[in-house]
């Protein structure tokens, strides 16, 4: 019995392979066909979501309020907010704040805006606290802490943010910086305020930022309205 020589044979749409026997011999031809094998392809992983939008407390927003006020606005995702206030009044009393934040995101910031218009939180007395954010992964804290000490007593403000973690995608501009941060207060806004005012307002990625205020008149002090 001879045989004759290999013959591969392959394209871009199957690869063919052909033996063939010297027809003398009593054998079939065999004709043997592997079709391709669709190649693995591996997925990407997801593109970071793209984070906008815009927070406003409106035009003439909480006028002439009395006490405290205490606002938490945010626009975006994993945002985290406080406003805490602590008063001690009397002997052996003392005040004091404290809390942990952290915020943790994987998106990528595209337009945010934080705004507060004309003739909002105007007309106030007492305690204002207010926090405003567009983005992802920011960290706003106020904290009042008031008390009157007595002896061995102290009173401790908060233990700001530099314990709190924040790790975001970063601010995900594209070429040319298109995407836009803003934040605004109108002028008209916080007017004819007697008390105490803490602001944050913040837009994009990643921002720390904190408020305190702490007071310790001596014991014995009246707190006259």
């Amino acid at each position: 019995m001879s045989r004759r020589d290999f013959v591969p044979f392959a394209s871009a749409n199957h690869f063919v392979v052909r033996i063939i026997f010297d027809p003398r011999v009593m054998l079939p031809s065999m004709l043997l066909v592997a079709w391709p094998v669709a190649p693995h392809a591996q997925s990407a992983p997801p593109a970071p979501a793209i984070v906008s939008g815009s927070a406003t407390i409106g035009a003439n927003a909480a006028r002439g309020v009395t006490g405290l006020l205490t606002i938490n606005e945010t626009a975006g995702l994993d945002n985290a907010q406080a406003n805490q206030l602590a008063i001690g009044i009397g002997a052996g009393t003392g005040a004091a704040t404290g809390s942990t934040q952290a915020a943790a995101g994987a998106a990528r910031t595209g337009d945010t805006a934080a705004r507060i218009a004309g003739g909002a939180l105007s007309n106030l007395t007492g305690a204002v606290m207010v926090n405003q954010s567009a983005g992802s992964a920011n960290l706003q804290r106020n904290s009042v802490a008031i008390g009157t000490l007595g002896a061995g007593i102290e009173a401790a403000s908060d233990i700001e943010l530099s314990e709190a973690a924040s790790k975001a995608g970063g601010l995900g501009l594209p070429a040319g910086g298109r995407d836009r941060r803003e934040v605004s207060i109108s002028g008209d806004a916080f007017k004819h305020i007697s008390g105490i005012v803490q602001v944050n307002q913040t837009a994009g990625a990643g921002n720390n930022t904190a408020n305190s205020f702490v007071l310790r008149p001596p014991a014995g002090t009246l707190f006259i309205n």
